[in-house]
């Protein structure tokens, strides 16, 4: 483990003429991997060199980033325990403004603006009533139409921040305000659509990663995109016909949550198609490889 001053020393070095000598330093800053990030920003901030000095550190953060994020998420793809850790993943490297702190905090107090009208004599129907009183009357979510395809609307952070989001980022603030009330609800991967399913089970433990469920396991489903309407098993099936979609199971059943960040990622990379961020859709894709 390199000291502070041995960092700030190799970075120092950055603005070496030496092509070789920069090579060599580079790749004991890539070695020392997320240590020297607040080293390399600071440097970045205070320098009084040139535009040379500047690319070659943000190429350097860039590359130690890009590579913490394929290992975490590699991992987490290997071991999917919960859903907001593969969700924090990606919107902590595309979006780094909104901080995972800020994301809890704001869980938190809408956790406990629902648990406090939350009662275990409540029906399913009832519960989800009280979900849907806190998120679209009181915090006022919304599905954003107008923008719908906007790189911002598959942040979940950003929905946080905004309010506004796509079908699957109000879907996985259902999902995760269910999950820390211990509420049976998951995630349903529609074509063209993504809504969730308040399953049978009072225990959404009772069902491990590994289990496989069937239509039976859902009591009914709920529409977050538009408010949280509740929806009958017959509501999705007409969905299906209409959109002209050969019907499976799979569009009636919770969906595994790799199915859900792999969703997020595709959305992205829709709304980048046009980018001219060329780096922004390489990094991508190379984490979208990592589910092949």
């Amino acid at each position: 483990m390199a000291t502070k001053n041995e960092i700030d020393a190799l970075v120092s070095l950055l603005d070496d003429p030496d092509e070789i000598i920069f090579n060599q330093i580079k790749s004991q800053l890539l070695e020392l991997g997320t240590d020297c990030i607040p080293h390399l920003e600071k440097a970045n901030f205070e320098n009084e060199y040139g535009p040379v000095f500047k690319s070659r550190i943000n190429g350097i953060t860039h590359e130690i980033s890009l590579s913490k994020v394929l290992k975490d998420h590699k991992d987490w793809i290997n071991h999917p325990v919960n859903l907001i850790d593969g969700v924090n993943q990606i919107d902590q490297y595309f979006f780094p403004n909104i901080t995972k702190s800020y994301i809890q905090n704001e869980l938190s107090k809408i956790v406990s603006d629902v648990s406090k009208h939350l009662y275990d004599s409540m029906s399913p129907i009832e519960k989800v009533s009280v979900i849907n009183d806190v998120l679209y009357d009181i915090y006022n979510f919304r599905g954003d139409k107008k923008n719908y395809h906007s790189h911002e609307n598959s942040s979940f952070g950003k929905l946080l921040q905004t309010k506004k989001g796509n079908p699957l980022t109000n879907s996985i603030l259902y999902i995760e305000i269910a999950r820390l009330l211990n509420l049976p609800i998951m995630g349903i991967n529609l074509p063209n659509h993504f809504i969730v399913g308040y399953l049978n089970s009072k225990d959404i433990h009772q069902y491990p990663n590994n289990y496989k469920f069937t239509k039976k396991d859902v009591n009914f489903y709920i529409n977050p995109f538009s408010q949280g309407v509740v929806l009958k098993h017959e509501d999705v099936e007409d969905f299906i016909q209409e959109i002209n979609v050969i019907n499976n199971e799979y569009y009636y059943i919770p969906c595994p949550y790799i199915h859900i960040t792999k969703r997020i990622l595709t959305n992205l990379n829709f709304s980048f198609k046009k980018s001219d961020n060329i780096l922004f859709k390489s990094d991508l894709k190379k984490i979208i490889a990592l589910y092949h």
